[in-house]
């Protein structure tokens, strides 16, 4: 829905503030991390050239040794024949992503000077949107690659049509990881078993995503038949396998059963599967990185140069975890401390490392998951990086045309978009490992 007039009202020339708070979530820590620490390739759409479809891009691995030894008399008896190393590659093409906003003429106009408004709703939106279009990027790297943001966990609360007032419409309390969606997002609904919720209506709008008690709220009803363990889906994307951006969760899994990048993971055993340690519920403890260390070792060898590399990607509440183990061995020398107030122990920030490596925090991580990513396996294949939509001709601010009338008139409003095509590849599934199912600590 456009940006109407009401929605700038409170920026016009009776506002009196002159700092404006922002109570909108901020946070593309995953998106930034790739953005800065993978490789950044320029690739090509995917075709049909010549009747077959072709790859945008592929990334390879050795994924077999040869040439093993055997024992032999050396007294003129056979060597057997030799064998060599195996070279497979992940097969991708990039995925494209739209973020459109829609500004009517009368709020252009209502603040288009300083004498109208405390600022220019047009600019402003302008940055705004670049950062929605940011975090709705950051969902989707966090996830699975299934087009899937999150799933409603079996404890959750679903209100599938509470009436008034609109924001409100209906909800679901108790998400894993509500900021991993964005306000005014549009989403679907699948079932476990892969079918589309749509019973009475095929998608609902989220009006406002609420981070501390992870609630998504919805300005439409949801589907009658959505229920909890169900899987929230981004639109546009048909859930199921490498249907949308192949994040965190589409790589680092342990199995051998599934495909990843065109491949089937039961055809390379162990190849394609990342180390995991899963805790079970029980919580972290110091001795888990070097847990990490064992299994990194098991799987490259001790030799493997990338052992030195690494850095942990996790949650607030795994730092928050690791906090807690840090107080607990702080030695204090009390006649340093001057004074007759108690000493604080509490330090402001979390700690920067775990382990030794760099530990990346994100509030958008899975509260109960941390990955080890050796960042120099991972690369952004990108068609086009995030940028204004350019409708022809350099002009990236078009007319909206009235699509409910056949005179070919336009709606007083005008609309720009930000726009990307990239998808995530990680040439070495086995090279990395993740923490699952550790205890969440009470915030």
């Amino acid at each position: 829905m456009a940006l109407l007039e009401a929605a700038v009202e409170a920026v016009e020339l009776d506002a009196f503030a002159k700092e404006i708070p922002d109570l909108v979530f901020h946070g593309t820590t995953a998106y930034s991390m790739f953005k800065a620490e993978a490789t950044k390739i320029p690739v090509s759409n995917q075709s049909n050239a010549g009747g077959t479809q072709r790859a945008s891009f592929r990334v390879p691995f050795r994924v077999q040794a040869g040439a093993a030894i055997t024992q032999g008399t050396g007294n003129a008896d056979s060597m057997l024949r030799g064998s060599g190393s195996q070279w497979a590659s992940f097969a991708l093409a990039p995925v494209y992503l739209f973020n459109v906003c829609e500004i009517s003429w009368l709020a252009q106009a209502s603040t288009d000077s300083k004498q109208k408004g405390l600022f220019a709703v047009k600019a402003q939106e302008m940055k705004n949107s670049l950062d929605s279009a940011m975090q709705g990027i950051e969902g989707l790297i966090n996830a699975d690659g299934t087009g899937m943001i999150d799933q409603i966990p079996a404890t959750a609360t679903i209100v599938l049509n509470g009436g008034s007032p609109a924001a409100q419409t209906a909800s679901i309390a108790g998400i894993n990881v509500a900021v991993a969606f964005t306000d005014q997002q549009v989403v679907k609904f699948y079932s476990t078993g892969g079918v589309q919720r749509t019973a009475a209506v095929t998608q609902a709008t989220i009006s406002y995503s609420d981070g501390p008690s992870n609630t998504l709220f919805f300005s439409t009803v949801l589907p009658s038949d959505v229920v909890v363990t169900d899987y929230i889906v981004v639109a546009g994307a048909s859930y199921g396998s490498g249907n949308s951006i192949l994040g965190i969760k589409a790589w680092d899994v342990n199995s051998n059963t599934g495909t990843i990048g065109g491949l089937n993971r039961n055809a390379y055993p162990g190849r394609l599967s990342t180390p995991t340690i899963n805790l079970n519920g029980a919580a972290i403890t110091p001795g888990i990185a070097q847990r990490a260390e064992v299994l990194l070792t098991r799987a490259l060898g001790p030799d493997a140069e990338s052992l030195k590399s690494g850095i942990w990607y996790g949650p607030l509440e795994q730092a928050f975890a690791q906090s807690n183990l840090m107080y607990n061995v702080q030695i204090v020398n009390a006649q340093e401390v001057k004074g007759e107030k108690t000493l604080d122990m509490s330090k402001r920030y979390f700690s920067d490392t775990f382990g030794g490596r760099k530990y990346h925090k994100s509030a958008t991580a899975t509260a109960s998951r941390m990955d080890l990513l050796l960042m120099e396996n991972w690369y952004i294949g990108e068609l086009s990086p995030l940028e204004l939509y350019d409708f022809g001709g350099g002009n990236v601010v078009a007319p909206v045309p009235d699509v409910n009338t056949t005179n070919g008139t336009y709606l007083t409003s005008h609309m720009f978009a930000y726009n990307t095509c990239f998808n995530l590849a990680n040439a070495a599934p086995r090279a990395g490992l993740y923490i699952q199912n550790a205890a969440v600590p009470t915030i």
